[in-house]
């Protein structure tokens, strides 16, 4: 007796796919997963933002368990295989290398975008579109809302005063140690 392993055209797609998985077509499909996988991504490291952000417990291939909120960290340990997802952690990874911190901030932001777009591509916005209007919307940031902002700071006038440096490492100790800034500025 022979079995045939043929794939059974009257059951179309969903014959040949594990129960309760999904099947998309076209730009659409790809774009909707694409956001999905993305949001996901930031829902994960999402509530370790900030100076009271929670500890992440994650267990990596080796069987190593590491507690953090660092988003570096917690996004390099995941062993992400979506293409659109591996996009996000290595954007996390540069602005690691770049800025040593703002990592959550990148992830958290890219997701919430890519979340507030959602709705426009299921109504038909080409993805393009949308990335033309994301490129109006940092110009336009750019152009009319960060140069005031830039006038509020004041910059360090001489790095070898204690006090200005004090000043200035301030703000980046309360981004990790929220109310013990004035403590460690001094130390630092």
């Amino acid at each position: 007796i022979m079995t045939s392993m043929a794939y059974n055209q009257a059951a179309g797609l969903g014959g040949m796919l594990k129960k309760g998985h999904k099947s998309m077509q076209g730009l659409q499909g790809a774009t909707l997963r694409n956001v999905e996988a993305c949001h996901e991504i930031s829902t994960i490291t999402r509530t370790s933002l900030g100076p009271n952000g929670m500890n992440k417990l994650v267990v990596n291939h080796l069987g190593k368990i590491i507690v953090t909120s660092d988003c570096a960290t917690i996004v390099k340990e995941l062993e992400i295989e979506h293409p659109a997802a591996k996009m996000l952690q290595l954007a996390a990874e540069a602005q690691d290398f770049e800025c040593g911190d703002g990592t959550n901030l990148v992830v958290s932001f890219a997701g919430e975008l890519l979340s507030q777009t959602e709705d426009l591509f299921r109504m038909g916005l080409h993805p393009s579109d949308a990335v033309a209007g994301f490129t109006k919307a940092g110009d336009k940031l750019m152009e009319e809302f960060l140069p005031p902002l830039a006038e509020l700071i004041t910059p360090m006038a001489d790095g070898r005063v204690k006090e200005e440096l004090e000043r200035v490492v301030k703000p980046v100790l309360a981004a990790k140690q929220l109310g013990s800034e004035d403590v460690l500025a001094p130390l630092v």
